[in-house]
């Protein structure tokens, strides 16, 4: 199960009420370049509004651990939140269809974030399916968001040996700020996956 760091929750739980408010505010014109996050061995870029803090977690998987990067931000002009996560797969996941092992990552996602923000806010967590997507040719889809009063979009897609999931609290695709976000992710040609041992903690 994904588990979101608890510094993480604690971050995004603070920011539930500013992305509501935010919610109703006009969005305000935006200057400057955004960044684009192109992690080296990640396999995707995609742009944001402003440089993201990282995570990373070794999450066990049959036997080994893989690694799962998670991106998180606020863009403070507009109050939208951003997260962006890339988790590694073992290689025997390969005799899943991409849509079994997209499918087996959403559970989890859900399962983990959503517990941890019940948790955090005691607000209603709400993952739906809305539409099938496909980027070059690799399988992903579109979810609605619900975190307490707050809305949102998630799109995951399944790169092989890594999924990617794209995250925005606050807003839908009526903001260009979040079809910019969404346009500009790309999948790209990354080395396989390294995994390592599980690490056995003493009693």
């Amino acid at each position: 199960m994904l588990k979101v760091p608890i510094r993480q929750v604690a971050q995004i739980s603070l920011l539930l009420t500013l992305v509501a408010s935010a919610a109703f505010a006009g969005a305000p014109l935006r200057t400057g370049d955004w960044v684009v996050l192109a992690p080296a061995g990640e396999g995707f870029s995609i742009k944001l509004p402003l440089k993201p803090e990282e995570e990373t977690q070794r999450v066990p998987l049959l036997g080994n651990t893989y690694q799962l990067r998670l991106y998180t931000g606020t863009d403070q002009p507009t109050g939208l939140l951003y997260m962006v996560i890339m988790q590694e797969f073992p290689s025997v996941t390969g005799v899943l269809t991409p849509a079994a092992r997209l499918e087996k990552f959403m559970d989890g996602f859900k399962k983990g974030l959503g517990e941890s923000l019940a948790t955090a806010v005691g607000g209603r967590f709400d993952l739906v399916p809305d539409r099938e997507l496909s980027l070059g040719g690799k399988p992903g889809r579109q979810y609605n968001l619900t975190v307490a009063e707050s809305r949102g979009l998630v799109r995951a897609f399944d790169g092989g040996r890594r999924v990617y999931l794209l995250l925005v609290l606050g807003a839908d695709e009526k903001n260009s700020d979040v079809v910019r976000f969404f346009d500009s992710f790309e999948i790209k040609a990354a080395p396989d996956p390294v995994p390592q041992p599980v690490v056995q903690t003493k009693p």
